[in-house]
């Protein structure tokens, strides 16, 4: 897995663009890649692209294992998360649902440019 993280300070979002194969403890890696920068604060938004992942080896457990993990971003962030693959929305969507009432649920988007208008103007 490659992660390239871009920060936009002005507009106070984070970007994670994920490519290559991907597995549960790589997934649970990026909350730990944000917790360790000291140039985020946790009130920025979040926007994970996943485009060029490939998720096959991300399992339901991994996603329960990061809907139990601590949160890194403040919990009234927003969140947006870029799939191309029916399985990627699938288990996006799961994430989703799991963390509705723990507040910091993301949206999860197919077009990019969706995502990055909705985490940076809410709409």
């Amino acid at each position: 897995m490659h992660v390239e993280r871009r920060i936009d300070s002005a507009a106070r979002v984070v970007i994670l663009a994920v490519s290559g194969d991907v597995d549960d403890g790589e997934l649970l890696g990026l909350a730990d890649q944000l917790e360790d920068a000291p140039d985020v604060d946790t009130d920025f938004s979040l926007l994970i692209d996943l485009r060029e992942a490939r998720g096959q080896k991300v399992t339901t457990g991994g996603v329960y294992r990061l809907v139990e993990r601590t949160l890194v971003m403040s919990a009234t962030s927003r969140r947006a998360v870029v799939v191309r693959s029916d399985l990627g929305f699938g288990m996006t969507r799961m994430y989703e649902m799991l963390r509705t009432n723990r507040g910091g649920a993301p949206r999860v988007f197919r077009d990019y440019d969706e995502a990055l208008r909705w985490v940076t103007t809410g709409s």
